[in-house]
C-alpha cells in the first residue's frame, strides 16, 4: 500500500516531504481495509508530527448529496453490514444524525416522506423503495475526491481528530470469539 502512496505522489510531482496533513475514512467498511487504511494514516502522520483528520465513510457517503439537505430533504447514507442487512446514518439539517444497522424492511417502514437515500447498500433497498428515493450511482459509491474535500474543509477550519482517537467504525463487532480459558 505505501508503495502506492509513493507512486501517487510521485505522479503529481511530490514527495512525502511534501505532505502537509493526512484523511482516513473510518468505516464502516471491511474490517482489514478500514483498520490498513487507518494503521497507514497513522504511520504517515505521526512520523512527522503531521495533523491527521476521521471522517465516518457515512459522511464520505453524503458529501456528493449535501446539498439536499438545505432542500428540505433526510438523507440516508446506506453501507452493507453483512447478513442482508444495512448500516445506515439518517442526516438533516436540523435534527442530530442518528445512526443504526438494521434489515431494509425495518429501514424502509421508517422512512419519511422527504427521504432521500444514497450510498453502497442502496441496492438492498429495491423493491421496499419506491425508485425516486434512489440518489447516486451503482457500486463503488464512494469517490476518493470527497474525502478530500470533507477534509480539506475541515483542516481549513482548524479541525483534527488526535492520534489516539483516529479508531476503526465498525457496522457490528468483529466476529471473533474470544479464547477460551486454558484447562
Amino acid at each position: 500500500m505505501m508503495s502506492a502512496v509513493v507512486d501517487s505522489l510521485g505522479d503529481l510531482n511530490l514527495e512525502a516531504k511534501d505532505v502537509t496533513h493526512v484523511a482516513a475514512a473510518l468505516g464502516p467498511g471491511g474490517f482489514s481495509a478500514i483498520r490498513v487504511g487507518i494503521s497507514a494514516a497513522l504511520g504517515l502522520a505521526v512520523s512527522s508530527q503531521l495533523p491527521v483528520l476521521g471522517v465516518t465513510t457515512h459522511d464520505v457517503e453524503l458529501e456528493k448529496h449535501a446539498d439536499l439537505l438545505g432542500k428540505d430533504h433526510v438523507v440516508y447514507t446506506l453501507l452493507p453490514a453483512g447478513r442482508n442487512e444495512v448500516s445506515w446514518t439518517r442526516h438533516s439539517k436540523s435534527d442530530k444524525v442518528k445512526f443504526d444497522v438494521s434489515s431494509p424492511e425495518f429501514l424502509a417502514d421508517r422512512l419519511e416522506a422527504n427521504a432521500v437515500i444514497c450510498g453502497e447498500a442502496c441496492d438492498l433497498m429495491v423493491g421496499h423503495v419506491d425508485s425516486k428515493v434512489f440518489r447516486g450511482s451503482d457500486a463503488p459509491t464512494r469517490d476518493p475526491n470527497s474525502l478530500l474535500d470533507i477534509a480539506t474543509r475541515k483542516f481549513a477550519a482548524g479541525e483534527s481528530t488526535a492520534y489516539e482517537s483516529l479508531r476503526p467504525i465498525y457496522a457490528r463487532p468483529p466476529s471473533i470469539s474470544k479464547p477460551k480459558t486454558p484447562k
